[in-house]
C-alpha cells in the first residue's frame, strides 16, 4: 500500500546560505534539480527535514524575493520596504 504525501510546490520556499527565498514552482524539484529564485539567486534542490532546518536557525527573509512576490499578487510594496535599500557592494580583491 502506498501512503501518499502531497505537498504543494508554491509553499516551497528554498533556503540559501541562511536566507529562504521565492520560487517560481510548478512541480517538486528533482534533488540536484537547479532552481532560479524569484530574486535572481540560483541553486540545486537538496531536501531535508524540518529538525535539521533548525540546527542552523531561523533563515532571514529574501526580501528582494517578497517584493517581486508580493508585486505579482497585486499587494502594493510599502515604500519603506528592505528592498528598496542600498546594500552595501561587494569589492573585489586586488580592485579599488
Amino acid at each position: 500500500m502506498t501512503a501518499l504525501i502531497y505537498i504543494d510546490p508554491q509553499a516551497i520556499h528554498p533556503v540559501i546560505n541562511g536566507t529562504w527565498h521565492r520560487a517560481r514552482l510548478h512541480a517538486i524539484p528533482e534533488p540536484g534539480q537547479g532552481i532560479t529564485m524569484l530574486c535572481g539567486a540560483t541553486g540545486a534542490a537538496a531536501f531535508e527535514t524540518l529538525e535539521r532546518r533548525r540546527d542552523h536557525g531561523a533563515p532571514e527573509t529574501c526580501f528582494d524575493c517578497e517584493a517581486v512576490f508580493m508585486r505579482e499578487h497585486d499587494m502594493p510594496v510599502p515604500p519603506n520596504h528592505p528592498s528598496f535599500k542600498p546594500r552595501p557592494t561587494r569589492r573585489i580583491a586586488g580592485r579599488s
